[in-house]
């Protein structure tokens, strides 16, 4: 059984270094704006703790749509086991109840069909984020 909740930027950092950071120092896992007022996070948990995470910055996406995001969904990260098991839908569907405004992401290339399947839209072309890999901006309209 997973829950989702809210949680502090402290829970979200070793989600985010195991799936998106490996290999990597721990430090690469805490970004820009994690302790803000304005930022949110969320944590999806079982029996084991944390499994999945999610976080919600201020930040007004650079191309100029109509409305123009302002809140970029950023570290949006599910152990591996638990891919594909509905855990980033669950954070998905948090972020979506929580933030009623259109939001934006980057997001790497070999998930934008999660997205799209969950409303999400892809803006201009596939980028690189080195040493990351290649990115895809995403919108989603509230």
């Amino acid at each position: 059984m997973i829950t989702v909740r809210r949680a502090t930027a402290d829970e979200v950092v070793d989600v985010r270094h195991r799936v998106l950071r490996e290999g990597r120092p721990r430090e690469t896992a805490v970004f820009a704006g994690d302790t803000e007022a304005t930022t949110r996070h969320w944590v999806a948990l079982d029996a084991s703790g944390v499994v999945g995470v999610v976080s919600v910055v201020l930040a007004e996406m650079p191309e100029l749509l109509t409305p123009r995001p302002r809140w970029q969904l950023r570290g949006m990260a599910v152990l591996p086991d638990l891919q594909g098991s509905g855990v980033g839908r669950a954070l998905l569907e948090a972020v979506h109840t929580d933030v009623d405004e259109p939001l934006w992401c980057n997001a790497r290339a070999n998930v934008v069909g999660f997205y799209t399947s969950a409303g999400w839209e892809p803006v201009g072309e596939v980028f690189p984020i080195a040493p990351i890999g290649p990115h895809q901006r995403m919108v989603r309209q509230a």
